[in-house]
């Protein structure tokens, strides 16, 4: 919930949105995402609640939303949360705990403006706490109520108005004696009855309070109607079908100040005519009236264009409605507000906007422009097939589909859901691109060698200027870097005057790949002079993997497209929630940092432009686009295109051959996994919401006592004084008793992590905030002031990674942090950057039109699919893109950078701080590369079964961020989360609790599970080093291993653990078995050993709610010990098996103190052998051998598992087991 949210609408579990283009800020809402659902100040009890602002949403799109219930009164526990007090005693409705208000206003609200809209007032000392705020029923009061004392009885012995007038308040706006508006809506088919849920200026509600409002009136022939009180001067209407479950409902239609008549079209709402009103819009004088349609269109034919008919000489009969911002011969004003183009100045008036023959919609959020251009209304079956929106449900009949649901039919759509879907609305002037494929750049001044080839790249007098004006000539460098490496670099030649065409900054890429030069490379690519320009890449026995089939390059625009075989086998381009295996015929998905929840197949947290291709003989490739800007991946039948929005093509080809080797090769380029402590391997838990540190200590007593291994403790921003950094609360997590609880962790070998946002609260005496203006280390507006944005402690600047001067700030800020209670590790969150409001909070900051050739940051040419594919500004909940960082980079050049140099610098602290430890740091957000500094987890997810499904490549909080987890979906989400490298349990502060004890089923899952996890934490230890030494991998999907099996390459439910454990979890809700796919060779089951069957094959799996399968890959050698409850007693108990890598666990530099042994049976015997540095005091002590045929003479043998038990070997010298 942002600041000045004033209404909230409760929706059912699933509501199902049609949605309209009509937005508008004349009324304050609540914004709802990913992070803002979960903010302190949302815990929001009533059925008051009015009503909510979806945002980032396509204004023609058709969503269903999972919404949660807000209560405030459900502890996470049964420690009860303190409460503070006002500094004015208030009585009645507005006698409201302070730390429980929720806002009714922004900070800036006066008393005269919180009273007036019928809020509560109240000031008080408590920090963050609300002076203006909604009733303690959640609900708006009455006028003198919401005054104090001292002033109710005066108030009360006046007439509102008269009360309105003493205190100088001025209702005008929302009062017209003469005003009396009527509207009516054409009920689409499937709907029973048409529900209104309204209000007016002033935030008087009719039709309700309760959500979704009453039915209004039937007049027949599919028009319902319904007619305000006389006098209100404008309102505001959601129109709904009346379903508290399933809700269809447009989107809010604002603004309304005479009588109108609405109908859907598609998904979009728009004005009609032909609905029995006499409509003021459609009075107009001969001078007034603009043409709609064709010369003598019939009436009919003119109100099916929506339009206003009627005969007057010398005038057109058939015309736009005057004063429509619904309709008009320009196209439409109803644009959501994140979608205007601004028109005209930024100060523009209203006459002057209309002066322009712009719309105007006065908006009270100075982020988004009031005076706009228009765009059009053109319904349309012609949806492009990555943003079709289902309509009806999956198996829908075509004349079910056209007939009763009016929707769009298209038998061969991709998927089976998508054949019937909702018509859309073309854009304004929108045409399909220009096909630059056949504008080739010639190859000019070619010079090659044994390393590589150079040459210029020239346009001549070509034109494509796609979006943007053609750079028309560009310096070109081939490197063979390795034999299985080849590095392509396109840059324009003056980059003088081309600067934000540059490389990525040096500092975000200090690392420098090794080049040894290529003596017998895998690849094959060459030129010729005055050839064309074309980007062909083979490999050396000729299979082309690579053909640049479009090649534009543009200041502010590029595009590389490449063929790929029809439903190929692409993996990768990330951050992004979907199948593990790309749609390789629609996929639309941008690559842009943005604090957005984990929608699927939209860009969220991190930027990744990397891909792999699996071909038909198992073969692949890897291809990483080195650049930073926001750009589409897409993927459609036969092409494979990156667009970007700047920079230039630094192009890394990775040969393989196989998948593992890609995936190393790609690592060569961008760092190596950082080294991380032992100890993170184990169980993590953490929520957003432990109200106090006794809540903490309660969960991790549960732990104990159910005997859930657990090894960290975290706490998310609840333990700061305000949500600022570095602090405390003192009342609720006294430092004292913080410093006391992390050294009773500290005792027992357990651990201690929290949150540092990178958003620095701008309070004077606050020292973090004094010490970095004194040092000037923020980021600027283009006016060099720094820049304001607003995350949780309210408003915020935010540290400028690449300012040399930043690293000595921000380690002072954790060494004086740490002082106060150790923590073993920290976590940077929101670090994309994320931003409540759209740009600075100012809004100092305009988009000026684009003009081809003019860089514009603000407004580039070229939009992408930003934020749930809706093409989104940029600067949606982040920064603008021409704020400024130290050496002259710009935000439009860097974003993408922000989490990830934060991740340099704090790693570089972490070690200033203690060289001698491995640094543990979780972020949000990365970019290719921050790996070498930084752990990642996904980020807020979504307690459901498909994203269970969806975390398996990327990891996850288990049991899911947002939503309520029901037991079933926690019990397997422990079961497969076991199974995660970075294994955490973590939730939203509105979220029910879900740690594992909290149902008995839960926790004898995460016994089971656990209790795997902590057994072969050696083998997963072993894996860990392996992806910092060698670039190896932890978990596997069957592709990799399995590239030339058709079953394997689809396979995103099961995975490998390592490469000798297959792990096959249950996705699905109410299910007690799973079918699993097991490649060739011969499988064991973990619980019982003598079990065995031969891939390939499938097998039907009993899995009962506490059980998950897991099976051990023939050949392979599984180190174990324990299991215990913590890494530390698991350590300590002496047994192990098998490969091994030893060391200390927790130092940078382990000085060669370690030990490496090799484990290796055949035909009757086990040979240990390796290098011992490290000096292991524990022994092994016991070990199984599967798969034993007959029963040897020498030892005894347990139904085909050799068991030797008892062997005290030392694990520090050479040894050799024989059986015969």
């Amino acid at each position: 919930v942002t600041d000045g949210a004033e209404k909230t609408e409760k929706y059912s579990e699933t509501t199902t949105e049609v949605e309209t283009e009509v937005v508008t800020d004349s009324v304050n809402k609540i914004e709802k995402d990913s992070e803002t659902t979960t903010e302190v100040e949302t815990e929001i009890e009533t059925d008051s609640i009015n009503k909510t602002e979806k945002d980032s949403e396509k204004t023609t799109e058709v969503e269903t939303e999972i919404e949660t219930e807000i209560v405030t009164d459900a502890p996470t526990s049964e420690v009860e949360e303190p409460t503070g007090k006002a500094d004015e005693p208030v009585t009645g409705l507005c006698v409201v705990d302070p730390l429980e208000r929720v806002d009714c206003g922004d900070p800036t609200t006066s008393k005269k403006s919180c009273i007036e809209k019928g809020c509560c007032w109240g000031e008080t000392d408590i920090a963050n706490a609300p002076w203006c705020f909604y009733s303690s029923i959640g609900e708006k009061v009455g006028i003198c109520d919401a005054i104090d004392d001292a002033d109710k009885v005066a108030c009360k012995s006046t007439t509102e108005d008269a009360c309105l007038t003493e205190t100088d308040f001025n209702t005008s706006a929302n009062f017209n004696p003469d005003a009396e508006i009527t509207i009516r809506f054409l009920k689409p088919n499937s709907w029973k009855v048409v529900n209104l849920w309204s209000w007016d200026g002033g935030d008087n509600l009719y039709g309700g309070p309760n959500w979704p409002g009453k039915a209004i009136e039937d007049l027949g022939n599919g028009w319902w109607s319904h007619t305000f009180p006389k006098g209100i001067a404008f309102a505001n209407v959601i129109f709904n079908n009346g379903e508290l479950e399933n809700t269809i409902k447009t989107y809010d239609i604002t603004n309304i100040v005479t009588s109108t008549c609405f109908k859907l079209v598609g998904s979009t709402v728009i004005t009609t005519t032909d609905c029995g009103l006499d409509l003021e819009m459609c009075h107009a004088d001969a001078f007034e009236r603009i043409q709609c349609g064709r010369d003598k269109i019939t009436e009919d034919g003119c109100i099916s264009l929506n339009c206003c008919y009627s005969e007057l000489a010398g005038a057109p009969s058939c015309f736009y409605g005057v004063g429509s911002d619904f309709n008009n011969q320009y196209g439409t004003c109803v644009i959501e507000h994140e979608l205007r183009s601004r028109c005209g100045e930024k100060d523009i008036t209203e006459e002057e906007c209309g002066d322009l023959g712009c719309c105007w919609d006065l908006s009270e959020d100075k982020n988004y422009p009031s005076c706009f251009y228009h765009g059009a209304l053109v319904p349309t079956c012609s949806v492009d097939i990555f943003q079709r929106n289902s309509c009806g449900y999956s198996g829908i009949s075509e004349s079910e589909c056209v007939d009763k649901y009016g929707c769009c039919y298209d038998q061969n759509s991709l998927t089976e859901d998508t054949r019937c879907y909702f018509q859309d609305i073309i854009p304004s002037g929108e045409l399909s691109e220009p096909d630059c494929s056949d504008k080739k750049y010639r190859v000019k001044n070619l010079k090659k060698s044994s390393s590589g080839i150079t040459a210029t790249l020239d346009f001549g007098s070509q034109k494509c200027e796609k979006y943007d004006a053609d750079i028309t000539s560009l310096d070109f460098a081939a490197t063979f870097e390795t034999d299985t490496r080849l590095h392509l670099k396109v840059t324009p030649t003056d980059l003088e005057k081309y600067p934000h065409n540059a490389d990525i900054p040096k500092e975000a890429f200090p690392f420098v790949p090794e080049v040894t030069g290529a003596s017998d490379p895998e690849y094959v690519f060459d030129l010729e002079e005055d050839g064309d320009f074309n980007i062909v890449v083979k490999r050396k026995n000729g299979k082309i993997i690579f053909n640049s089939l479009e090649f534009v390059f543009e200041q502010q625009y590029l595009q590389v497209t490449t063929s790929v075989p029809i439903n190929a086998n692409i993996y990768g381009v990330g951050e992004v929630v979907s199948e593990f295996k790309r749609n390789a015929n629609a996929t639309k998905q941008a690559l842009f940092a943005l604090d957005s929840g984990c929608p699927k197949d939209s860009n969220i947290y991190g930027h990744h432009p990397f891909y792999m291709e699996i071909a038909e003989d198992g073969s692949s490739y890897g291809f990483f686009l080195k650049n930073a800007h926001g750009q589409d991946f897409i993927l459609e039948p036969g092409k494979l295109s990156f667009k970007v929005n700047g920079g230039n093509f630094d192009m890394y080809f990775f040969m393989g051959p196989t998948p593992e080797e890609v995936v190393a090769q790609y690592h060569k380029v961008i760092g190596q996994p950082t080294l991380m402590p032992y100890w993170t391997l184990g169980w993590h838990q953490c929520r957003y919401g432990y109200k106090n540190l006794e809540q903490v200590e309660y969960v991790l007593d549960q732990f104990e006592k159910k005997k859930i291994p657990v090894d960290t403790m975290w706490i998310d921003i609840d333990f700061m004084d305000g949500f600022k950094d570095f602090t405390y609360d003192e009342i609720n997590f006294p430092p004292k008793n913080i410093a006391k609880f992390v050294d009773r962790l500290h005792e027992k070998h357990l651990y201690y992590i929290n949150m540092v946002d990178p958003a620095i609260a701008t309070e004077k005496g606050y020292k973090t905030y004094d010490r970095g203006v004194d040092a000037d280390i923020f980021v600027k507006n283009a006016d060099g002031e720094d820049f304001v944005g607003k995350v949780w402690p309210g408003f915020t600047v935010f540290p400028d990674w690449f300012n040399p001067k930043v690293e000595e700030y921000w380690t002072r800020e954790f060494k004086e942090f740490k002082d106060i209670a150790m923590t073993d590790g920290n976590w940077i969150d929101m670090n994309e950057a994320a931003n409540f409001c759209n740009g600075a909070c100012s809004g100092a900051s305009k988009a000026t039109p684009f003009k081809k050739g003019v860089f514009n940051p603000n407004n580039p040419p070229y939009v992408i699919f930003n934020n749930r594919n809706i093409n989104t500004p940029l600067n949606y909940k982040t920064f603008d893109m021409d704020v400024t960082h130290y050496g002259g980079h710009i935000e439009y050049d860097v974003h993408n950078l922000y989490g990830h140099m934060e991740s340099i610098v704090t790693n570089k602290v972490l070690k200033n701080i203690d060289p001698i430890k491995r640094p543990f740091l979780l972020s949000r957000s990365t970019f290719a590369g921050t790996g070498s500094y930084a752990a990642h987890w996904l980020g807020d997810n979504i307690s459901n079964w498909d994203q269970l499904h969806w975390s398996i490549p990327v990891g996850a909080d288990i049991c899911g961020f947002n939503d309520n987890a029901t037991e079933e979906l926690c019990a397997r989400w422990h079961e497969l989360g076991a199974f995660y490298p970075f294994a955490r349990n973590h939730n939203s502060i509105i979220g029910s609790d879900q740690e594992a004890f909290r149902w008995e089923s839960v926790t004898e899952s995460a016994r089971r599970a656990l209790a795997i996890r902590y057994e072969v934490l050696p083998y997963l230890y072993t894996l860990l080093i392996r992806t910092h030494t060698d670039s190896g991998m932890i978990v596997y999907p069957q592709a990799f291993i399995w590239p030339t099996d058709s079953v394997a390459i689809d396979n995103d439910e099961q995975f490998l653990f390592g490469k000798g454990m297959m792990i096959t979890p249950v996705l699905k809700d109410g299910a007690r078995s799973v079918n699993g796919y097991f490649p060739a060779g011969k499988w064991y089951d973990w619980y019982d050993p003598t079990v065995s069957f031969r891939g390939p094959t499938y097998k039907k799996l009993d899995a009962p709610l506490e059980h998950i399968p897991v099976h051990i890959r023939g050949g392979s050698i599984i180190p174990t010990q324990g299991p215990k409850l913590n890494i530390y007693e698991n350590h300590a108990e002496g047994k192990a098996k098998g490969e091994l890598y030893l060391d200390d666990g927790s130092s940078i530099d382990i000085k060669g103190k370690k030990s490496e042994i090799k484990y290796a049976a055949k035909e009757g015997s086990l040979t240990a052998s390796g290098s011992y540095n490290y000096p292991e005091s524990q022994k092994l002590a016991t070990i199984k051998v599967l798969g034993i045929e007959s029963e040897p003479s020498k030892v005894v043998v347990a139904q085909g598992v050799l068991i030797v038990e008892d062997l005290a070997i030392s694990m520090n010298e050479d040894f050799t087991l024989n059986w015969a």
